[in-house]
């Protein structure tokens, strides 16, 4: 069934009540006909909208005095007598007053006069008068100037598209002027009358213009526009012809659309978008039947392929009874025109929409249509399947679809309209981002995607879960493998995860960019969903799509990206691991595993992570300030911290791990999304036993500013134990850099190791200011290797400036350590033997 048939079942309205208004203003003017000038030269004739008996409440009355050279006191007089009685009723009258030869003169050099005269009747007056005007209308009028008038025709419906065809038409249409309403019903009216001598349509249908199939679909489209708009008189109080959102639900409830608003105004405005596309398909075939007619298309006839032609500049089949038999063949037609971007001919066009036989697809001639997908015109030809029907054969699911709308003020398309612009957003980025295409594996499935990614929208929540599950299903039925067709499925359940991810959320936060690229999974999926995504942004409307919105969905594509290629997602396991390990601990700990960044989930096996998940559970049921875990193997302590966040923390732990004599072999430093520090510290003790009491009380103390560290600190001795003998030269090494995380300024300190260094470089760090929010220690022999990973108190990275600025206050820093004789392991050990001693 064709698009304009399965339109048609919405529109069970009743008919407008134009023609009653226009009979009772007939009565009301010929009521006000003076009888004495019942036989003089004068008629009075109906023009323009009232001539063709379309009047809504609040229409103009467009009049004609037409006579043969009357005393001008008398017209004056006939003329105020009708006129005056009709704006005293508050009718907006337009009237002209001519004779024979000022009429024509006047339609000669004005367009909107001329059309306005082809729907001419007599109210009033001279009948005689009236049919010697009608006599030579044709030969004064028409003869000899129909390709002028057409192309005058065709040049104003262009400037009238021009402006009321803008995207804010399209969410509010103008019902008259807008493309595809009533005034494209009335030029292609027009059309048919200067061309061909046709007044109306079951004239047009008897001359072989349009079907029968045809002039009911236009017939039912009119009257449901002219329905709509006498609501939106009676609701505006005046003329007014846009449907503005105000009006929408109020019209909607009234014809019957559903008692709940927001359903009737869905159902209500597809049945406007479905009458306004079927009036735009009939005047444009019309159009295109005229061009050819009128030899404005190339005559010449050339073989295009084996089986097609180009005729007059469209496309044509050669084959008719093939086509029926066929479906490959039928499905080359539309892929020449995605290729070539010709229009079908008009006959090709009603063969099809008359004789298309229902047939289903075997995967070889499905591999046609998604590869017809890809063509830069394929748009041009979907929208040709879609009129003709053969779209809706092919992809059934398509037909809930047709002229469905939303109620919002992004989306400005039908959802049918907005698929296929989708395909024509991802065939021009195709043309614009070549470098980037080149990476695109499967372009078929991101197309085909592109064109199902709503397809269940409309039928509740969760379209891209049940829109995934039909696009699987349509796409091993077009052929695809099952590797395929997953991915389209993918794609189309992940279409909107770009979207809520970029928009909605921080994107300098690294978990916000690791969650995201876990559910994309690798790159190749990655490269597709990032395209769809944005052809999806840019076939919704410009409330959709803009420079900020664009350089978002660029930034959290490159972030992610560079994950994949050189982050912790490099290596294909990581992500699997990942997801196992998140399921396992989710299941033992529900949403506790929400704070848990990816790079705390990787750091250990899942016998650690659990344990880890465990302290946090304890901590947070406790509410307490501080939990201390420690665990002893072999010598080796591993001491767990967890506390809340707080500026010179790590430094404040640094520095009481030094003041206990304690070596820190590593550490490792995670902030969690809550906040939560959960540090993790692998440590020493040089004389065997440690008081753990005595360090979880004074760390206590510390961390409640309680007790003054620096000053402990500087009281500290070193044990002989502890006493190594210094290298002729310190080895110092600071690096700063914004290249290796998205997220973080990395800091990478190399350096001799010196009793209470870590501490006084975290400590010089905390002044700067900024938050170290993981950390990496490694000690080994006597260098030690420290990489931290900070932000500002905003939570930004650090900019170049800042940087450079950073990295000579850190070398700085660390030449004062080493050149203090304070800090001097040569004078520590003089003291250390007066100590002794």
């Amino acid at each position: 069934m064709a698009y304009a048939e399965e339109a048609l079942k919405d529109f069970g309205v009743a008919k407008p009540q134009v023609l009653g208004r226009t009979k009772e203003i007939d009565r009301l003017i010929k009521s006000l006909f003076p009888n004495s000038l019942r036989r003089k030269p004068l008629s009075l004739i109906a023009i323009g909208g009232y001539g063709r008996k379309t009047l809504c409440p609040y229409s103009d009355l467009d009049l004609l005095f037409l006579h043969e050279e009357l005393d001008e006191k008398i017209l004056t007089q006939t003329v105020e007598s009708i006129i005056y009685p009709l704006w005293d009723r508050n009718f907006d009258v337009g009237y002209r007053v001519l004779t024979l030869e000022e009429v024509f003169h006047d339609a000669r050099e004005d367009l909107p006069f001329l059309t306005a005269l082809l729907s001419m009747r007599l109210v009033a007056g001279s009948k005689k008068l009236y049919q010697k005007f009608v006599s030579l209308f044709e030969k004064q009028l028409i003869s000899g100037r129909r390709k002028e008038i057409f192309l005058a025709l065709r040049e104003a419906r262009e400037k009238r598209l021009k402006v009321y065809q803008e995207d804010s038409f399209l969410l509010e249409p103008n019902i008259k002027e807008g493309l595809g309403g009533l005034r494209d019903y009335h030029f292609l009216l027009w059309t048919a009358r200067v061309l061909f001598g046709l007044n109306d349509l079951r004239e047009m249908e008897r001359a072989g213009l349009i079907s029968h199939a045809e002039r009911l679909i236009l017939k039912n489209s009119v009257n449901f526009l002219l329905c709509v708009r006498e609501e939106l008189h009676l609701l505006a109080k005046r003329k007014e012809d846009r449907l503005y959102f105000e009006y929408q639900p109020l019209i909607a409830l009234k014809m019957g659309f559903g008692t709940r608003a927001e359903t009737a105004i869905e159902k209500f405005m597809t049945c406007v978008y479905r009458a306004m596309k079927n009036i735009n398909e009939a005047a444009e075939a019309l159009f295109d039947h005229v061009e050819i007619t009128l030899g404005l298309s190339s005559k010449e006839r050339e073989i295009l392929h084996e089986g097609f032609e180009i005729l007059s500049g469209r496309i044509h089949l050669t084959y008719r009874e093939r086509a029926l038999i066929d479906p490959s063949y039928l499905l080359h037609l539309f892929l020449l025109q995605a290729e070539t971007g010709l229009k079908l001919h008009n006959l090709t066009r009603i063969f099809l929409k008359e004789n298309f036989p229902s047939n289903r697809l075997v995967s070889f001639e499905g591999k046609i249509f998604t590869k017809m997908l890809t063509k830069p015109h394929a748009a041009l030809a979907l929208r040709s399947m879609r009129d003709t029907g053969v779209l809706l054969d092919i992809l059934p699911e398509f037909k809930r679809v047709l002229g469905l709308t939303q109620f919002d003020v992004y989306h400005i398309h039908p959802l049918d309209e907005h698929l296929i612009l989708t395909v024509q957003e991802l065939a021009n980025l195709k043309r614009e981002e070549p470098t980037f295409w080149k990476h695109v594996e499967n372009e078929e499935v991101l197309f085909l995607a592109g064109l199902l990614h709503d397809i269940t929208k409309g039928q509740g929540r969760g379209h891209a879960v049940t829109g995934a599950k039909v696009a699987r299903d349509i796409a091993k039925r077009l052929g695809f493998t099952e590797e395929e067709a997953e991915n389209v499925a993918r794609l189309v359940e992940q279409h909107l995860l770009m979207v809520e991810t970029a928009f909605r959320r921080d994107l300098t936060e690294e978990k916000v960019v690791m969650d995201f690229a876990m559910k994309v999974g690798n790159l190749p999926h990655l490269n597709r969903l990032y395209l769809l995504t944005v052809a999806d942004s840019r076939a919704t409307g410009p409330s959709a799509w803009n420079s900020w919105k664009a350089s978002l969905l660029q930034e959290l594509y490159l972030k992610a990206e560079k994950l994949f290629l050189e982050g912790v997602f490099s290596e294909k396991r990581t992500i699997p691991i990942l997801v196992e390990r998140e399921e396992i601990l989710r299941e033992k700990f529900g949403a506790l595993v929400e704070v848990l960044p990816p790079c705390f989930l990787l750091h250990a096996d899942i016998e650690k992570l659990i344990r880890g998940a465990s302290l946090l559970k304890s901590y947070q049921e406790a509410q307490r300030e501080l939990l201390l875990d420690i665990e002893e193997k072999k010598g080796l302590y591993q001491v767990v911290v967890i506390t809340k966040d707080k500026p010179g923390l790590f430094a404040n732990l640094a520095g009481v791990f030094t003041l206990f004599h304690l070596n820190i072999h590593s550490a490792r430093v995670f902030t969690l999304t809550d906040g939560t520090v959960f540090d993790i510290f692998e440590v020493t003790s040089p004389y065997g036993e440690v008081y753990w009491d005595e360090f979880e009380k004074t760390l206590k103390l510390v961390l409640a500013g309680q007790k003054d560290l620096d000053k402990e600190l500087n009281r500290l001795k070193p044990l002989v134990c502890q006493l190594k003998k210094p290298p002729k030269a310190p080895e110092i090494y600071v690096n700063v850099n914004n290249e290796h995380s998205d997220f973080f300024t990395i800091i990478e300190v190399f350096a001799t190791d010196r009793l209470g260094l870590l501490y006084r470089l975290a400590k010089a760090l905390s002044k700067w200011p900024v938050n170290i929010e993981r950390a990496f220690i490694a000690n080994r022999e006597d260098l030690l290797t420290d990489v931290f990973y900070v932000r500002t108190p905003e939570g930004e990275k650090l900019g170049e400036e800042e940087i450079k600025s950073l990295k000579e206050y850190l070398q700085n820093t660390l030449n004062k350590i080493f050149s203090d004789k304070a800090f001097s392991c040569e004078q520590n050990i003089n003291q250390h033997k007066e100590v002794v001693v």
